[in-house]
Formats: structure tokens, C-alpha cells, sequence
């Protein structure tokens, strides 16, 4: 069998959108093909879906991959002891679970009269697991008397000092309430990478919120959260060891990103939720994201005390922010964010250096070819290269390189071959450059003395790239202000 097709239901708002994927496994290329319709009030998804399995005639398909991407995030409601402590690990890790944070207090506040509306998780965090911190106890007990929580019920995780858990236990997990237990995020920050189990926690609420099985004739529909299909992404694209791969996945109402990590036999996730409308975001925002996201300001403080900050390590110190995967994959699902804004979304000024791969997806082909990975059936590298091939798929490289700023002077060189024809570039510090290069072209890129496509590695100072059936876009950032540290 020389190519293999299937077909994808993305489930959003609504609209619900099918996407009819084909690869090629001689070429290694994937095609796809789009259709959606926009649903009324009174429509129901099982019915529309059943008219475009009909339409189709993909009689051999039994099984539907359907992938749901709801209106809204799940919030979460965050309590710890300090602000500066417990209250902001617990932030972090509702974001690694790609909660929207709606609410944040802390044990100064009444727990038993907070409002939680709305609220779909509770998270706790606070304490040290070797000492008995009684602020941390009489927090529990004061939220186990809030009337509204037998009333909303919402998920509840504990995530603080394990002398604690018991009483936890008893004063929190009742009826109808789903309780769970983590290490202390307070001592272990590895609790914030999201693992499967974790983040399976936060898709199986969702779907309770759809429906796990439908029928549609003999054929069934397999419903997959949006959480799982955006931490396979990447999952699959962070391929080698110590490479590091973000995944960015664009709605109307909310941004999610997930950051991967490969270690020796494991891979570490560190994932985030925007809750921001799609036509407010701002590159601020996402200098913030990151920072966030890959960086852990450290902080000395005792939570059996009133004050909020001790200590701080080395206070005084501006931390730098390097951004530098080896991967960026952009899925927009929404006409507010073009290529232009995932440019700037990825590419902070003094954050963002390096080489970095990207691919940017305005139709969610990405997103459905992850159902494939998550059947087991995508392990196959080929299918994975099929990607980088499409062209249905704007991808290319974003160079932003490392050297002293010299405005003017010679940074990179360029020997591009296309069509048979042989073209020279000099690009000079300060400039901003965008190439266009067809298929069947083949780039050499030299850097000058002393810049480095790559942090401080004498070895990167060229690359040759062929693009084979597909076109590649190659955007070279010299501009002064990506080369000034925040």
C-alpha cells in the first residue's frame, strides 16, 4: 500500500470542520482537504457529522477520530499560604494543566465565603511535607465549610505539604467531589511538567462535558480532547534527545502552548493557557508567557510565618530569558491569528535567539494528524516527515543569530540556487529579510566571523538547506532590537 487516508472532525464553537488527511508514503508528503459548515442553535453535531461521513462515502472508515475544542477553558480556583509560596506554585501548576487561573488567594482570605462560580478545579498547595503547618489546616477546614462546594462540586487537587493530606481528605473529598492527591509543588518543581496521567485528569473532565461514544449508523466517533492532540504535538516533533519543541494552538477565546523537552528516556512538559480573546494578544503577553513557562524565580520564604518574602535569591540580578527550541508548531483555528502574528508571537525581542524550525498550520491539519500518533498508527518517522513535505503547511526556518551588533556590517551570506539559477546575498546587521524558496532549490547560509547561528557554537556557522517538493520560507532576523537583552 502506497498511501494511507483518514479523516478528522475538529469540533469547535460552532463549526465543525472535516478534515480529510492523505499520505504518501513513497514521497513521505501529506495532502489534505477541508470542508466545514457552521452549525445553528438548534443543531445537532451527531447529525452534521453523519451527513459528512455520508457525503464522503468512506464506508471503510468504523471508527471517526472527532477532536473537541471547546468555547471556554476550565478555571480553576488556586489557595496557598503565601503569595510569593505556595499560591504561586499552585498557579503554575493549574497552568501546566491548561486551567485558566480565574481565581488566586491566599490564607489571609476567608475561605468558607469565597465565591466559586463557575469554578471547575480547586487546587491546593502549602507547607513542607517533614513539618505540621497548622495555617495550612485551618485553610482546608475553612474551605471545607463553604456551602457552594456540595453544590458546584468542583474536581479538587491537593498539591500541599503531605502531613496535611488526611485532613484534606476529610475535610474536602465528600460526595459527588472528585479528589486527588499530588507531590507538594511547593518541594518538587518537576510537578508542574505535565505527564500523561496529569493532563489525562484534565481531558477526561471535558469530555464529560461532551460525550465519550456516539453512534452514527454501524460507525462509531472517538472523541479527543484538545489537551491530549496539543501535548502529542509536542510529543512527536521533539524527536532527538535534548531537543526542545513548542507547540502553540490559536482559538477565538484562548491560546494553549505546550513545551517539550527530551530527556534520556523521558520527556518533560511544560504546558500554558491564555485565556485572551485571539484579537488582543500582544507580543508582551507572550514575554510574559515565557517567562513564566521557562523560568522558576527563586525565593526563600517560611509559610508558618505572616510575611509574604523573607529573602530573595540574589534579588538584585536580572534574570535573562532565552528562548531557543529547536521546533515551533503554530495551529490557528482562528482568522485572528495569520502567519505574520505567530511570527511575532514566537519571536520576542532579546528572548528569542537561535535556529528554530517552524511550521504554521491555519486549517488544523496538525491537530487532526495527531489522532493517527495517539492510535498508535503514527510511530512510523515517515509519516512524521510527511508534515515538513506538505504543501498545505507554510514551514521554514526563523534564524535569529548570536554575535555583537554591528549595524551595517556583513552578518550573513547566502548562495541560493533556484531554478537553475545561481543568486548571491549579503545580509548586514539591522535588517529583516523574508525568502520565499520554491521547490527542488537548494540554500547554503554562512554566518561572518564571529556570529553563530546557534548559542556561542563555533560549529554553527553554516547550513545548507534543499527543499525538495515543497516551498520553504526562510526569515532572517538582524534587526538591533532581537539582539538586546531585556
Amino acid at each position: 500500500m502506497n498511501s494511507e487516508n483518514f479523516t478528522v472532525f475538529l469540533s469547535m464553537r460552532n463549526i465543525v470542520r472535516k478534515i480529510r488527511i492523505d499520505f504518501d508514503y513513497y514521497n513521505e508528503s501529506i495532502s489534505a482537504e477541508t470542508e466545514e459548515r457552521t452549525l445553528g442553535a438548534d443543531d445537532d453535531i451527531r447529525r452534521e457529522i453523519a451527513k459528512f461521513y455520508e457525503k464522503s462515502g468512506a464506508k471503510t472508515e468504523k471508527t471517526i477520530q472527532r477532536i473537541i475544542i471547546p468555547k471556554r477553558l476550565m478555571n480553576a480556583a488556586v489557595f496557598g499560604i503565601s503569595e510569593e509560596g505556595s499560591t504561586r506554585s499552585a498557579k503554575r501548576l493549574a497552568w501546566s494543566k491548561l486551567l485558566n487561573v480565574k481565581q488566586a488567594y491566599s490564607a489571609s482570605d476567608a475561605f468558607s465565603t469565597v465565591d466559586l462560580t463557575d469554578i471547575d478545579y480547586i487546587i491546593i498547595a502549602g507547607g513542607y511535607d517533614n513539618s505540621i503547618n497548622n495555617r495550612l489546616n485551618s485553610m482546608i477546614v475553612s474551605l471545607g465549610k463553604n456551602p457552594q462546594l456540595l453544590e458546584l462540586k468542583p474536581d479538587i487537587i491537593f498539591a500541599g505539604s503531605r502531613l496535611s493530606l488526611e485532613t484534606a481528605r476529610k475535610e474536602l473529598a465528600k460526595p459527588g467531589i472528585r479528589f486527588s492527591a499530588q507531590p507538594n509543588v511547593l518541594e518538587n518543581s518537576s510537578s508542574y511538567a505535565a505527564d500523561d496521567e496529569l493532563l489525562q485528569q484534565n481531558s477526561i473532565s471535558t469530555l464529560q462535558q461532551m460525550t465519550l461514544w456516539d453512534e452514527i449508523e454501524d460507525v462509531k466517533i472517538n472523541d479527543i480532547a484538545y489537551t491530549e492532540a496539543l501535548r502529542k504535538i509536542s510529543d512527536v516533533f521533539c524527536m532527538k534527545r535534548s531537543e526542545t519543541v513548542l507547540s502553540a494552538l490559536f482559538t477565538d477565546d484562548y491560546s494553549l502552548l505546550s513545551h517539550a523537552e527530551r530527556g534520556a528516556g523521558t520527556t518533560l512538559f511544560r504546558n500554558y493557557a491564555v485565556p485572551q480573546e485571539a484579537g488582543t494578544l500582544t507580543t508582551e503577553v507572550f514575554e510574559s508567557v515565557f517567562n513564566d513557562l521557562l523560568i522558576e524565580k527563586q525565593t526563600v520564604f517560611d509559610e508558618n510565618f505572616q510575611q509574604k518574602n523573607v529573602m530573595a535569591i540574589d534579588n538584585s540580578a536580572k534574570e535573562n530569558i532565552l528562548f531557543e527550541p529547536d521546533r515551533v508548531i503554530g495551529v490557528t483555528l482562528t482568522d485572528k491569528i495569520d502567519f505574520d502574528a505567530f511570527l511575532r508571537f514566537v519571536s520576542i525581542p532579546g528572548v528569542t535567539h537561535g535556529t528554530i524550525y517552524f511550521l504554521f498550520d491555519d486549517q488544523g491539519i496538525i491537530l487532526a494528524g495527531m489522532s493517527m500518533f495517539m492510535k498508535g498508527k503514527g510511530a512510523n518517522n515517515s509519516f512524521l516527515r510527511g508534515f515538513f513535505n506538505t504543501t498545505d503547511i507554510k514551514n521554514g526556518w526563523i534564524f535569529i543569530p548570536y554575535g555583537r551588533f554591528r549595524k551595517g556590517a556583513p552578518a550573513i551570506f547566502i548562495e541560493k540556487l533556484e531554478n537553475d539559477r545561481k543568486e548571491d546575498i549579503v545580509l548586514r546587521w539591522g535588517e529583516y529579510r523574508v525568502f520565499e524558496i520554491n521547490p527542488d532549490s537548494v540554500v547554503e547560509i554562512h554566518t561572518a566571523k564571529g556570529v553563530f547561528m546557534t548559542k556561542n557554537d563555533p560549529e554553527s556557522n553554516k547550513k545548507t538547506i534543499g527543499t525538495k517538493k515543497s516551498r520553504k520560507t526562510l526569515i532572517f532576523d538582524l534587526r538591533e532590537e532581537m539582539h538586546k537583552w531585556k
